[in-house]
């Protein structure tokens, strides 16, 4: 990395934490910054913010802590007496969880520990079921979708899937369990995915498959392509951003940044796979590069960040 006086190329790779034990192709970008070597000393007033939302952020996990076996058992019994028709009863969980988020959102928007108000969040959304895909920077994208859609099936890992904890709440939500380590588990997702979407049900998933690299992307997998062209539902894709950022791999809960972080989510485009023919690679290629785009800034895409290019690789 080199500086230089006033503006400043830096070329950075975004670092991938798996790399000892993944030869997945991470994205490379170049920043132009103003920043020099010599960095300002923090203001006393940026010092005393931040650490009064580092206490309203430990008071209210603290707070949140001590209220999770009720709001557990809640959803639990909601999941248990709801209606025997797993269709109805996934509705109606889902529809408790996107009120769940939405409020716990607005708890944290008034804070002025996190702001993003699920209302209005993604206006011109379809109707009807849909395969939902996103950039994963940080660890409420799921909580900020479920509550600008109201809910949705999404592909859990087993580990949190099997806890027992959860146990009936992943069921009566009807979420999936995701495959693991085990790549010939996916025929199993890919059709659990497409009973939910024919029952009218949008499903939610990540496409890079864990959170995203610093300011970039990880290559896109097939499976939420190939579910679109079984089920022959169109794909959403949402651009999610934090800045500053924020509940990433880098920066933990209790590492807030200055000033507050802002959540926005960007409706970039809906894709019919009919227009790729069905082709579940060609329309993960498509959509991957209109994510590219965007952050790049392209002019058909909202606001800028830095230009990237992925590496040649064909995940599964």
């Amino acid at each position: 990395m080199g500086h230089r006086s006033g503006s400043t190329i830096i070329l950075r790779r975004a670092p991938n934490p798996s790399a000892a034990t993944s030869t997945r192709p991470v994205i490379t970008h170049l920043r132009t910054t103003g920043t020099t070597d010599t960095e300002p000393a923090p203001r006393f007033g940026d010092i005393a913010r931040r650490r009064a939302r580092l206490l309203r952020i430990t008071l209210t996990f603290a707070v949140w802590s001590l209220a999770a076996p009720l709001a557990v058992g809640s959803f639990w019994l909601l999941s248990a007496l709801g209606p025997r028709d797993p269709v109805r009863r996934a509705r109606r969980v889902q529809r408790a969880t996107g009120r769940g988020f939405r409020f716990m959102h607005d708890v944290l928007r008034v804070l002025g520990i996190l702001d993003f108000d699920a209302r209005g969040a993604l206006p011109a959304i379809p109707a009807g079921p849909c395969v939902v895909v996103a950039n994963h920077p940080t660890r409420v994208d799921i909580s900020s979708i479920t509550a600008a859609l109201g809910g949705g099936c999404t592909v859990v890992k087993p580990e949190l899937y099997r806890l027992r904890l959860l146990r009936a709440i992943m069921l009566g939500a009807w979420h999936i369990e995701g495959s693991g380590a085990d790549p010939l588990d996916t025929g199993r997702v890919v059709n659990a995915a497409v009973e939910r979407l024919r029952h009218g049900l949008p499903v939610i998933i990540f496409p890079e498959g864990t959170r995203s690299p610093p300011s970039g992307l990880l290559p896109f997998g097939r499976t939420a392509f190939e579910i679109a062209c079984r089920a022959r539902v169109p794909v959403v894709s949402i651009g999610v951003r934090c800045d500053p950022p924020w509940l990433t791999k880098e920066r933990r809960l209790f590492d807030p940044p200055q000033p507050t972080p802002r959540v926005r989510l960007h409706l970039l485009a809906t894709d019919e796979p009919a227009g790729v023919n069905f082709d579940s690679r060609a329309l993960r290629k498509c959509v991957e590069a209109r994510f590219g785009r965007w952050m790049d800034g392209a002019p058909d895409c909202p606001e800028s960040v830095p230009r990237h290019a992925v590496a040649d690789k064909d995940p599964q």
